[in-house]
């Protein structure tokens, strides 16, 4: 699913919810581990804040979207892309979505996780630079710097969470882990 169609599917069931935003959180949520559906159809019908109705409208579509976004998460060939706004968006609109994605990754984690997990030390690393990009400000000097910066980040976000992931689940095997520079 791609960020417009998870817009559209929020227009469509009246929720007032950033498609970066609540896929960051899932990501965090299916990087803790196996979780049942029903436990992650609680978890976005809370973060989501949608009723009973909206939540039967929306059960079939968000369970391919969980499908699809764990899938990506246990690519061994780590083709995880954390879903933000299209290109033709203005920058400073997309850094937001970024820093929606990042900090709701980090509240997915604490949601799953709780108080104890361990990660490397590179993907402790990994998780403070996530948690500082979710804090970001939209404070643009040059608009062509700040493109060639954005696609680093995107860049640096999509194989942080891959080696986050990856610390997470052992059990899977990653000869080519990422790593975190």
């Amino acid at each position: 699913m791609t960020f417009e169609q998870l817009e559209d599917l929020f227009y469509a069931l009246q929720i007032n919810a950033n498609p970066s935003g609540f896929h960051g959180f899932l990501c965090g949520r299916l990087s803790c581990g196996a979780a049942e559906m029903q436990e992650l159809v609680a978890a976005s019908t809370k973060w989501l804040a949608l009723a009973e109705e909206q939540t039967e409208s929306a059960e079939n579509a968000l369970h391919d979207f969980y499908e699809s976004s764990l899938s990506n998460l246990q690519d061994l060939s780590f083709l995880f892309q954390p879903l933000l706004p299209d290109d033709e968006l203005p920058l400073n609109e997309r850094l937001v979505a970024i820093g929606d994605w990042c900090s709701n990754y980090i509240s997915g984690l604490g949601d799953g996780m709780g108080t104890e997990f361990e990660v490397s030390v590179d993907g402790k690393e990994a998780l403070e630079d996530i948690a500082a990009i979710g804090q970001i400000s939209v404070d643009l000097e040059s608009e062509g710097e700040g493109e060639r910066d954005y696609t680093e980040l995107v860049e640096y976000i999509r194989i942080a969470v891959q080696l986050i992931f990856a610390d997470l689940h052992p059990e899977l095997d990653t000869d080519a882990e990422p790593t975190i520079h």
